[in-house]
C-alpha cells in the first residue's frame, strides 16, 4: 500500500486510552486480579452491572474472552452494583481462585468461568481495536462538499487489505462522519470510538460517498502485532 504523507492521520486505530498502564507494587498479601478497565453501566443506579471499558492483553479477562462493552452483572451468583464493589470482591480472593461471572453482551446474558491472576509487577498493555484505515482531517467547507455535516467528517485516504474496513466496504474517498452513534470529527475521535466499541463487536459506521449517506457495519478486530 502506498504511504501517504502530509496531514494524513494514521488510524491504525489503537486505543486512545493509554495502551500501557503502570503496574502497582506487589502487595504483601496477593489479591485476585482479572485485568479490566471498568466504568459504570448505563441505566438505573439500583440495577446491577459494571461496564467493561477495556481488557488487559493476556489477562484472565482476555483469556475468558471478555470484551469492551460487556457488562458484568454478578460474581459467583451475587450481583455487583459498581466498579468499586466488583474490584473489592475480586481483591478479597486469592490468585488462582476460580470465579464465575454473569455477563451481559448486547441483549444476551451468559456465564463465564475463569481463574483469577495476580496483578503483574511490570506494566500491562490493553487490548487494542483496529479498523484499518488512514484518513485526512477536513475543514468544515470540504466536509459539506463531500456530503457530510460541517461539524464532523474525515476523508479515507487508504484502506488496508484485508481489514474490517475493507471487508465492510469502506473505500478510499469515503468521508466517515459517525461511528457507533458518535460524531467523528478527527482521527482521535475515531480511534477512541473503535477502542470503546470492543474487539469482535460490530460497529455501525456512517459515511458520505458521492453525496449519498451509507451505513456499514465492520466487525472490530484486534490490532495486528507491529512487525
Amino acid at each position: 500500500m502506498r504511504t501517504l504523507s502530509g496531514s494524513i492521520v494514521v488510524l491504525a486505530l489503537l486505543s486512545l486510552h493509554p495502551s500501557l498502564q503502570a503496574a502497582a507494587p506487589p502487595p504483601e498479601n496477593p489479591q485476585g486480579w482479572l485485568g479490566l478497565r471498568l466504568g459504570e453501566a448505563a441505566g438505573s443506579t439500583d440495577a446491577p452491572g459494571v461496564l467493561v471499558r477495556g481488557v488487559v492483553e493476556g489477562s484472565p479477562a482476555d483469556d475468558a474472552h471478555l470484551r469492551a462493552k460487556d457488562t458484568i452483572l454478578a460474581v459467583d451468583g451475587t450481583s455487583v452494583h459498581g466498579a468499586g464493589e466488583l474490584m473489592a470482591r475480586l481483591r478479597a480472593m486469592e490468585p488462582g481462585s476460580s470465579v464465575n461471572l454473569s455477563v451481559k453482551r448486547g441483549e444476551r446474558e451468559f456465564e463465564l468461568r475463569t481463574a483469577l491472576g495476580a496483578r503483574p509487577a511490570e506494566a500491562v498493555r490493553m487490548v487494542r481495536g483496529w479498523l484499518g484505515v488512514e484518513a485526512i482531517e477536513l475543514p468544515p467547507s470540504l466536509r459539506a462538499h463531500f456530503g457530510a455535516p460541517e461539524d464532523a467528517g474525515i476523508l479515507v485516504a487508504a484502506v488496508a487489505e484485508p481489514s474490517p474496513a475493507y471487508d465492510a466496504g469502506i473505500r478510499v474517498g469515503d468521508v466517515i462522519y459517525e461511528a457507533d452513534g458518535q460524531p467523528v470529527g478527527s482521527g482521535r475521535d475515531l480511534s477512541r470510538i473503535v477502542s470503546e466499541a470492543g474487539v469482535e463487536n460490530d460497529m455501525d459506521v456512517v459515511l458520505a460517498r458521492d453525496g449519498a449517506r451509507i451505513v456499514v457495519g465492520p466487525t472490530i478486530e484486534r490490532a495486528p502485532t507491529p512487525q
